[in-house]
């Protein structure tokens, strides 16, 4: 419930950002802002080199037996290789848009991609970090809470200013503010490690760090297809379409972050949950974990939905009249949004059991389905098409992983009973 209510306000800030920014920027302008973020979010995951994933398999099992130098070395090792990766990729991404033109268009995309790429993945890894040791108030509060106060305080600064905000400026906001977070993040969790371990490290064997990295490195195929995937038909849709409607689809999408923060909150707590009852080796806890997350998080998404559905006209006005448009993307992703619930967490499940090659097949059937839906739907039918797509690959998941989980593990998903709330 603290995760959730620390969504929910991250959801408003979020949408009073976008609406702000929708509000300040041309349309088209507007769109190109949405194009950026969204291909840094689609990239960031794959930055992080799969440890803010892995991390959920290896850091609540080392903590609950005390063994504290492998958790030193790995939070350490973890954040060396985020940072060295993700560096020596935004170097020669810098070099790519310096060589095609970094002054406008598809360089100048690259360029603002590039430059925040570092501070995503530590982002991405820190998080993951946070969520493994159950600081979930750490892990959400700096990304979803400060991050967009920052940019919209930045914004409106600059705007009272006289600064007129082109996706240049508005990049560079936004990239400053990742920086921000990103580095207070990392000095907070420094110090919590410290007093939780020491300062003095002990050597790891290179033994460990193979295995920590043949660990991460097919979590970071799995965890960038899942992003890939969220992100596709805005992606595509940006290739296919014009601005305005990325900018129309994407305002959208924003009005139905409620519904999307239900699972993350969701997320934020059952991947240690999980992996605390493989630690305890108690079977039946761990299905029974799994039935009361679906629960959750089926019944909140779809009290979510139905509410954004209701109020989907004002929300949409609220970023301007040109938005209105968006009524049928508002409708179709919602459905998609509750057609995911229905398997809860599986894809953490899948994780934390170390099955991350069943993961990564159903990620690519559905990254398939929604690439291939796109391409041809969003021709004939635009952004509703791409929302029609979307929706699809978001039902095919579920089914895939729901079958997956119960053929490899044997253990159940779906739960359409009304959850029941334990107190003490």
């Amino acid at each position: 419930m603290l995760a959730l209510l620390i969504r929910i306000a991250g959801a408003g800030l979020v949408f009073a950002l976008q609406v702000l920014l929708a509000r300040l920027m041309p349309v088209d302008g507007y769109g190109g802002f949405v194009t950026l973020w969204t291909w840094m979010l689609a990239l960031g995951s794959f930055a992080a080199l799969g440890f803010a994933e892995s991390s959920l398999r290896f850091l609540p099992r080392y903590h609950l037996r005390g063994r504290r130098t492998p958790l030193r070395g790995y939070w350490r090792f973890g954040l060396g290789m985020v940072i060295g990766g993700s560096g020596i990729t935004a170097l020669l991404a810098v070099l790519v848009a310096l060589g095609i033109g970094a002054m406008d268009g598809p360089g100048l995309m690259v360029l603002l991609v590039a430059l925040g790429l570092p501070f995503l993945a530590m982002e991405y890894y820190l998080e993951g970090v946070a969520r493994s040791f159950g600081w979930f108030r750490l892990a959400a509060v700096p990304v979803y809470i400060v991050r967009p106060i920052l940019i919209s305080a930045i914004a409106l600064g600059l705007s009272a200013g006289g600064v007129v905000l082109t996706l240049p400026v508005v990049g560079a906001v936004l990239i400053s503010a990742m920086a921000m977070v990103s580095i207070g993040l990392a000095l907070l969790i420094f110090m919590r490690m410290r007093k939780m371990v020491g300062g003095v490290a002990s050597p790891v064997s290179r033994r460990q760090k193979r295995l920590w990295l043949m660990a991460s490195l097919p979590l970071l195929v799995l965890s960038g297809l899942e992003d890939l995937t969220a992100y596709a038909d805005v992606l595509l849709l940006s290739l296919l379409a014009t601005p305005e409607e990325v900018g129309i689809y994407f305002a959208a999408a924003r009005a139905l972050a409620l519904a999307g923060f239900v699972a993350y909150a969701m997320t934020l707590v059952a991947g240690r949950r999980f992996a605390l009852d493989l630690a305890g080796r108690s079977r039946a806890q761990l299905q029974q974990s799994i039935l009361d997350s679906t629960r959750l998080t089926f019944w909140a998404t779809t009290i979510a939905v139905g509410a954004t559905l209701v109020a989907g006209p004002l929300l949409l006005a609220a970023f301007g009249p040109d938005y209105a448009q968006g009524q049928g993307v508002l409708v179709a992703l919602g459905l998609g949004m509750v057609l995911r619930s229905m398997a809860g967490q599986a894809s953490e499940v899948l994780i934390v059991a170390g099955r991350q090659r069943e993961g990564l097949a159903v990620g690519l059937g559905v990254l398939a389905v929604e690439v291939g839906l796109c391409t041809m739907l969003v021709p004939a039918m635009g952004m509703v098409g791409a929302a029609i797509a979307s929706a699809t690959a978001m039902g095919v998941r579920s089914l895939g992983l729901i079958l997956v989980l119960w053929r490899v593990e044997g253990l159940r998903v779906v739960s359409l009973r009304l959850p029941v709330l334990k107190v003490g």
